[in-house]
């Protein structure tokens, strides 16, 4: 149906629309470098009408969207996005049947691909950007000399326990000055005052003068977002508050 960003997509199914994370894929977010261009690699391999295959790991991710590996014909379109330097291997939720992705990141690693021909400061991962983004500011990780080996070692560990490479340079400062600035945290079109939250319940929206309008923020870090309708709200995949 659409492309949410570079690792996320809108698909419709018998039963209704379905928002579908792609499994142990983790493209840079949409403020950070490199996201727009991700995203749009995404749409060109994922035009609207594309009859896609799910191979699902997890009904959902915590945030109402459900994790899968997608499939058009013979092509795995994570491995593909990850082959070509459009998005990086999400370690923590990636399995040990995985570990030829890594591979696939240390060849676009090497060959200076998509976001690999960055300069190291725009090179964040997009997991230690949500974290500076959700607490205090901290020096990202310098992942260019990451090897395979490495990155299958962090299968499964969080961000804070994960093992940095050998002989990767100087950490990078937090604020990044080639960086774009986020987005500021209530940004929004002129009318369009119908709040998006992300949640453990999922993805809700909140329409002015309900119970918790008042105090809910919208991070557009964290893929929140404003409406300005209640039918573009479910079509994103949002549910109206209880």
């Amino acid at each position: 149906m659409r492309i949410v960003d570079g690792d996320t997509v809108k698909v419709r199914d018998g039963a209704g629309p379905l928002t579908v994370r792609l499994h142990a894929v983790d493209s840079p977010e949409r403020n950070q470098p490199f996201g727009r261009e991700a995203s749009d690699r995404l749409t060109r391999m994922l035009p609207i009408g594309t009859r896609v295959e799910l191979d699902v790991t997890d009904q959902s991710d915590g945030y109402g969207r459900m994790v899968a590996r997608i499939h058009v014909d013979d092509r795995d379109i994570g491995r593909s996005l990850i082959g070509s330097g459009h998005a990086w291997v999400l370690r923590q939720y990636a399995e040990r049947e995985d570990g030829d992705l890594c591979r696939l990141e240390h060849q676009a690693r090497i060959g200076r691909d998509g976001l690999w021909a960055l300069p190291a400061q725009r090179r964040v991962a997009p997991w230690e950007w949500r974290r500076n983004k959700r607490g205090a500011p901290r020096p990202y990780t310098d992942w260019s000399k990451e090897t395979a080996a490495n990155c299958r070692a962090n299968f499964r560990r969080t961000p804070d326990r994960m093992t940095p490479p050998r002989g990767g340079g100087a950490a990078i400062p937090a604020a990044l000055s080639a960086a774009p600035a986020p987005a500021p945290a209530e940004a929004r079109r002129p009318g369009c005052d119908i709040k998006g939250n992300i949640s453990g319940n999922g993805r809700i929206y909140h329409l002015p003068g309900g119970a918790h309008y008042g105090r809910t923020r919208i991070d557009e870090a964290k893929g929140e977002r404003w409406f300005c309708s209640e039918a573009e709200a479910r079509a994103a995949g949002w549910r109206p508050a209880r």
